[in-house]
């Protein structure tokens, strides 16, 4: 029985002349150039696809708190000065709504008062209305209406000495922006103690209600021209200069809020400086009276943070001028 030769059968798998099989070195650092590149674009592609999901996560909850505080600021200044219907104004109330420029850890008075500089010159905000009570006990709420901490409000405080002027209203709420123990900035109110579910006058707590905001600028509208409207919104400091009663003539507080994001990007989110309020006016004036240096923000620290401004014009339902007029 005859066999076929070997040699043909080698030499036809490429194994002749000790050729051993595999690859050789030049195809084998193709292919680890070729499996390198191909990682790469794999990581750099996931790379962007995270940081783009972190981007929207980022806007997304910057969105939300943005509009959860100014709705907060918002419905606070819509209230102010409202009281029951059956109860009367006492001789010498103070005004509903009054403010501080550039005030830092304010302090409940007729009059906001400030130990410092307001943290990146924020101003101050406070806030007087009332809330529902029961019919049987006034002190008691309804759970019809709340004050800034989201406890129900009623229709008059209890305890303390009191004073029938500073009782005019049982809530009073003051907004301003301070540090939290890591140091971010963010809003914060101070308002009336609770016990037993009752207002208690003259004994206050705070408590954080939005991290990030950074500043808070407001501006107060009045009317100069007798037509009803407020066509002039000044800072606190010019408001003051016509005198206390001027705060009575208050129909609408602009609001302007900074807030900023908590995740590094990898370059600055938004330029040095945010517009604020309107243009100053050719004379060097902010419009209607403001100050030229407070219609910008020039962003203190973490430029790589996400910026976005939120502002609104809230009219005072509660106005003075309004109680005939249904404004």
């Amino acid at each position: 029985m005859k066999t076929a030769p070997t040699h043909g059968i080698l030499r036809r798998a490429g194994l002749a002349k000790g050729r051993a099989p595999g690859f050789s070195l030049i195809e084998l650092m193709i292919g680890l150039a070729l499996g390198l590149l191909v990682s790469a674009l794999a990581a750099a592609a996931f790379h962007a696809a995270q940081l783009a999901y972190r981007t929207a996560v980022d806007l997304a909850l910057l969105e939300e708190r943005g509009q959860r505080a100014l709705a907060i600021v918002s419905h606070l200044i819509r209230h102010g000065g409202w009281r029951p219907p059956a109860a009367t104004m006492p001789a010498g109330a103070p005004p509903a709504v009054t403010g501080r420029d550039d005030c830092g850890q304010p302090g409940i008075a007729a009059l906001p008062t400030c130990a410092r500089r307001g943290i990146n010159g924020s101003d101050a905000l406070l806030v007087r209305f009332s809330g529902s009570g029961r019919a049987h006990d006034p002190t008691l709420p309804d759970q019809t209406m709340t004050d800034c901490s989201g406890y129900a409000l009623p229709a008059a405080s209890a305890g303390g000495a009191g004073d029938e002027s500073a009782d005019a209203y049982a809530g009073t709420s003051l907004l301003y922006i301070g540090s939290g123990a890591d140091g971010e900035p963010q809003l914060l109110c101070r308002y009336a103690s609770r016990r037993d579910g009752r207002v208690q006058r003259d004994n206050w707590t705070s408590g954080a209600l939005v991290r990030g905001v950074e500043t808070m600028q407001l501006r107060y509208g009045i009317d100069t021209d007798g037509d009803g409207k407020a066509d002039a919104f000044l800072p606190a400091e010019a408001l003051l200069g016509r005198g206390n009663a001027a705060w009575g003539e208050v129909l609408a507080v602009q609001v302007v809020l900074v807030l900023r994001g908590e995740r590094l990007l990898p370059q600055a989110a938004v330029a040095a400086t945010l517009a604020l309020f309107p243009p100053r006016a050719p004379d060097g004036r902010g419009s209607a009276g403001m100050q030229a240096d407070d219609t910008v923000f020039a962003v203190p620290t973490h430029p790589a943070l996400m910026r976005r401004v939120f502002s609104a014009s809230v009219r005072l339902r509660n106005a003075g001028s309004c109680e005939e007029t249904l404004c």
